[in-house]
């Protein structure tokens, strides 16, 4: 491949990944710094050390287990193991209906590292237990169990909102 081939298909794989990707790190890593430098990271580790794929969903997966170590290794590097669910922001230019739901988003972020993936892949991007069981390398079961308990937390965070109507 020349330099310009391997820039169009980087391109295309930026344009393919790189908002679930950022997302993911974001709601991690609790801030867009860093979550951009995450997502570069995992960029650059794709464009020089990636394996050899067998399919787009292997190379999915590859890439959020990735996002996934990187935004825990940031963490801990940076001694936030937990981030508050106060300094979160909201992306640029995104807008909330409601106070509820970023409130939701704060929950969702507050969230341990291992329910907090299973809930973004699972709600935010639609992915089955299956495609979650397989990205996380854990049984099915295991998943089904990580989204129960993350819903169990959650439904305890926001147990206000409840009786709204």
């Amino acid at each position: 491949m020349n330099n310009d081939e391997i820039k169009n298909a980087f391109e295309a794989k930026y344009q393919l990944y790189g908002d679930m990707l950022y997302k993911i790190a974001f709601v991690y890593l609790g801030n867009h710094h860093d979550a951009e430098d995450a997502l570069q990271e995992v960029f650059i580790k794709l464009l020089y050390g990636s394996p050899s794929f067998k399919d787009i969903e292997h190379e999915k997966a590859w890439l959020i287990r990735v996002t996934q170590n990187k935004c825990l290794d940031m963490l801990r590097s940076s001694a936030k193991k937990n981030v508050s669910a106060g300094d979160i922001t909201l992306v640029d230019g995104a807008r909330t209906d409601s106070d509820t739901r970023l409130d939701v988003i704060k929950q969702v972020a507050a969230l341990p590292a291992k329910y907090k993936t299973a809930v973004l892949l699972y709600y935010y991007y639609g992915c089955s237990v299956d495609e979650i069981s397989r990205t996380l390398k854990i049984s099915s079961s295991a998943v089904k169990q990580r989204l129960k308990r993350a819903r169990e937390v959650l439904k305890i965070e926001l147990e206000d909102y409840s009786y709204e109507a």
